[in-house]
């Protein structure tokens, strides 16, 4: 018995350091780690700046608002610069969307341009959205909605009665921020 405790204890040690060392990169390290960069532009707005236009919408607007937790915003305006920065990053964020996790939502090819659009979870129960947009004349950004149970039907409606808050300390940066960029 004691030694079938040792080989159980030792078991669940392999798994924790397994889990724990997971090589896959995550889009939530990636962000982390890229906002100590100062080439990024980088801001985390709370689901308190979001709100309804007016109080006269359905139950299901309201409870879609109630599952998005956060937003976070991170970009990297390309310049003569920093060209194989970006084509480097660029590539990063486009493996980390290739892992199975992120479904693809839509994607869309303009040109030079392309914008994609990925979830984790449930088509019917999403947790995180990522929208990644890219321009090989301006840059690109990585913008993550985080939920929990986020229909994406509903989420589509409530973009349509959405208000922001304008005195928000976040939001008038992130608007000082896109101005720049040109």
């Amino acid at each position: 018995m004691k030694k079938f405790l040792k080989f159980s204890g030792l078991v669940i040690a392999v798994v924790v350091l397994t889990v724990a060392c997971d090589t896959n990169p995550s889009l939530q390290k990636y962000y982390v780690d890229s906002k100590e960069n100062s080439e990024f532009i980088s801001i985390d707005l709370p689901s308190s700046i979001l709100q309804l236009k007016d109080t006269d919408v359905s139950d299901d607007i309201k409870s879609t608002l109630e599952t998005i937790k956060k937003v976070n915003f991170l970009a990297l305006q390309l310049s003569e610069t920093n060209k194989e920065l970006y084509s480097s990053e660029k590539e990063k964020v486009k493996a980390i969307l290739k892992n199975p996790k992120y479904k693809q939502l839509a994607r869309l090819n303009m040109g030079k341009s392309n914008v994609s659009v990925n979830y984790i979870g449930k088509e019917d129960a999403i947790d995180e959205v990522v929208i990644f947009g890219s321009d090989n004349k301006k840059g690109f950004a990585v913008v993550r909605v985080i939920g929990e149970n986020m229909n994406p039907a509903n989420i589509l409606k409530l973009t349509q009665k959405l208000k922001m808050d304008g005195d928000s300390e976040q939001l008038k940066q992130l608007g000082g921020l896109l101005s720049n960029i040109k």
